[in-house]
């Protein structure tokens, strides 16, 4: 039966429960097999301890997929010490799984969900003389530099900057987040095909709930207070905890009936750090990391976003995920000045505050400008919020344009 399809890898560095590949990836290869019955997805995933499944979950996930035309091949995902050696390992591991869904299936392409899955994917395409698709691009070797995790000098940048321009160079078909993502590539390749492509959301799934809003702010005992929430990491290509809390302890001098809500898997080290600047245990709920159909019902409890990504040259060419949960659940967000084109569709649609850099606010400005968003209607903030994101962040857009892809390389 499969051989009768048309056969494609997805080659992803994210966990199958991982939100990036759940919430995205595999949401668009979902919808496609649920409205055409040509295609058979191969998912090769690393699998993440926090997000691994047991032997049990797993038999049934496969079973699962299995029935919507994607099989699953999950790897072990390894790092620390002597990561070159185990990424090697890891690459060694996927090219055998490749060669078999080579050999059983003759897929058509491979698609590289995200930069370093593009970089492997690069060379499986070479090798195995398919087409390769970057599915959202962007030049993380960059963002290391940037944020001084690498030097220009280091073995690890050198090798990932190259990975990049290669893969932009090979790709048939490429997305991008961005309009200075695309400029960038072009530069590197101005023939392969390209789509502006900003990172979607579920629109259907996320999706403002006042019941909700009412269930969790009466049991966190919040009232009437301005909930400010942050979803995601910290540290790495966000900022740290130290610099949020700091934020958030001066927004409270200026006004004290504000409440942060934050869930992340760094929830320990930012309740020590709640804790070390004393900020009111009455003012702030630390969770980690929820279920992620469970997240539309807490931002629901919530009345602007944060975005918590450091103004670097680098960070016009991403697309934060988070910007299109927070529009889809109706919410405005707070974004520094040069973060993708939030900080212009902030502006433009009057559905955020933009402002030059988290670490140097005038905050009484800033708490002025979070109380006058919320004086506004706020069934029209909530109305335009989502509207924008339904117009430029749905998950139905990617789909549409993979859809045009696919059907492109058959």
């Amino acid at each position: 039966m499969k051989k009768s399809k048309k056969n494609i890898i997805i080659y992803s560095f994210q966990s199958l429960e991982d939100p990036l590949l759940k919430g995205l990836m595999l949401e668009y290869l979902l919808r496609i097999n649920m409205k055409r019955t040509d295609i058979f997805f191969h998912i090769i995933s690393h699998e993440q301890k926090q997000y691994r499944l047991s032997a049990t979950e797993k038999k049934n996930k496969k079973i699962e997929l299995e029935k919507s035309n994607i099989k699953w091949y999950p790897v072990k995902y390894r790092t620390g010490k002597f990561l070159l050696l185990k990424k090697l390992y890891n690459f060694i591991q996927t090219f055998f799984i490749t060669i078999h869904i080579k050999l059983r299936s003759k897929p058509k392409a491979i698609i590289g969900f995200l930069p370093i899955a593009g970089g492997y994917s690069l060379i499986i395409s070479k090798i195995l003389r398919i087409k390769l698709i970057v599915f959202c691009f962007e030049p993380h070797s960059e963002y290391m530099i940037d944020f001084n995790i690498w030097g220009k000098k280091s073995l690890k940048y050198k090798l990932l900057n190259k990975f990049e321009t290669w893969q932009i160079k090979g790709a048939s078909h490429i997305t991008l987040p961005t309009s200075y993502s695309m400029k960038y590539a072009d530069c590197i390749n101005p023939n392969n095909k390209k789509y502006l492509l900003p990172i979607s959301v579920d629109t259907d799934l996320f999706e403002f709930s006042n019941d909700n809003r009412t269930v969790f702010r009466n049991k966190l005992e919040i009232g009437n207070k301005i909930v400010l929430i942050y979803t995601g990491k910290f540290g790495g290509i966000y900022y740290d905890v130290e610099k949020i809390v700091y934020l958030f302890k001066n927004l409270l001098n200026q006004y004290t009936d504000y409440f942060l809500l934050v869930i992340t898997p760094n929830e320990f080290e930012i309740k020590n750090a709640l804790k070390k600047e004393h900020v009111p245990r009455n003012n702030y709920h630390v969770l980690n990391t929820v279920p992620y159909k469970e997240l539309p019902k807490y931002i629901s409890a919530a009345d602007i976003g944060l975005i918590a990504i450091p103004p670097l040259p680098s960070q016009k060419y991403r697309t934060p995920v988070k910007t299109g949960l927070y529009l889809s659940c109706g919410l405005p967000y707070v974004v520094n000045k040069g973060i993708a084109e939030d900080d212009i569709m902030a502006k433009n649609e009057n559905i955020g505050i933009v402002i030059d850099d988290f670490e140097n606010i005038n905050y009484k400005e800033l708490s002025d400008n979070i109380i006058k968003t919320q004086n506004e209607n706020t069934h029209e903030l909530k109305i335009r919020c989502r509207q924008v994101a339904i117009e430029q962040r749905s998950v139905n857009l990617s789909v549409n344009v993979l859809n045009t892809i696919i059907n492109d390389i058959i």
